[in-house]
């Protein structure tokens, strides 16, 4: 497992994760009659990951299933956005071009990648080539998005349209997938070297949708690491409360006055909180709050 963050001093740099085949190939095996809930076995190239026990036996089962849908790649991305700012990723890096993955959380590409804004909030598939998946907008809920597009902006969006270039993602689909967490969505991206996406056919697209749906069902159930869990049930009855008064706008006094304890401890259990879910600060977390107390 490997690290890297923005550039800006305000997020936490273990919030960009990068996970790969050896991080899969350190877990304990699953046994197969637990790969499912109530005994049902998961469905396709899932079940069929969730046989093999090393990296070599994964990419002899994906990667000629990526030709025959028609790709070369595919990049896997779970995403936690607070309203518009993605604030987590973690990246499964194991089928993307050799160095890509640093690339595209060292440079920030994550901020002007429309696949990933689209596929963000839509589950429909999103087919693209190099002249629409590089925004030169700034990202959105900064101070630079009011004025518009930036030289700084337009010059970090044509890096990216190089790189892709460069990496052979020419064109192809994305695809969102939904998952328990109201915070979360996961993201995958199929590339060719194909300069245009009218090429690309409705049979290529469906059985891309697949492999996404088979690779995203057994990182679930092999990779905890990525599918992390953050739901309210799990929380204690301290920490649960906290997050309620947080979003009432309660400073730390007046919620160490409600629940009867210290100042200190609000403080420690906050930072917690902030921690569990990747916050950076306390206007994230009454938004995190509100999402996840109404799950």
């Amino acid at each position: 497992m490997s690290q890297y963050g923005p550039l800006d001093a305000d997020t936490d740099a273990s919030n960009f994760l990068i996970y790969g085949d050896a991080d899969l190939d350190s877990m304990t095996d699953t046994p197969l009659d637990d790969d499912a809930p109530e005994g049902q076995r998961l469905a396709g190239i899932a079940h069929d990951l969730a046989k093999v026990g090393t990296a070599q036996a994964r990419h002899a089962l994906l990667r000629p299933a990526l030709r025959a849908a028609g790709f070369e790649s595919l990049c896997y991305m779970r995403v936690s956005r607070i309203g518009d700012t993605i604030n987590r990723i973690v990246y499964f890096n194991a089928f993307s071009p050799t160095g890509w993955a640093q690339r595209y959380l060292r440079e920030r590409f994550h901020e002007i990648d429309a696949r990933l804004a689209y596929s963000c909030r839509h589950e429909w598939p999103m087919l693209w080539d190099l002249s629409s998946i590089a925004s030169h907008e700034p990202p959105a809920g900064t101070a630079q998005s009011a004025a518009g597009p930036t030289s700084a902006t337009a010059a970090r969006a044509e890096r990216f349209a190089t790189a892709a270039r460069d990496a052979g993602m020419l064109s192809g689909v994305s695809f969102g997938l939904g998952t328990p967490d109201a915070l979360d969505t996961c993201v995958v991206m199929f590339s060719n070297s194909q300069p245009s996406k009218a090429r690309l056919p409705d049979m290529s697209i469906g059985h891309a949708y697949a492999l996404a749906v088979g690779l995203h069902e057994f990182l679930a159930l092999r990779e905890p690491q990525i599918h992390r869990p953050a739901h309210i049930d799990e929380l204690s009855g301290i920490q649960r409360s906290i997050l309620e008064l947080v979003t009432l706008g309660l400073n730390d006094k007046d919620i160490a006055e409600r629940l009867g304890t210290s100042h200190h401890n609000v403080d420690y259990y906050l930072r917690q909180l902030k921690k569990l879910y990747h916050a950076t600060n306390r206007v994230q977390l009454a938004y995190i709050a509100g999402r996840v107390l109404t799950q």
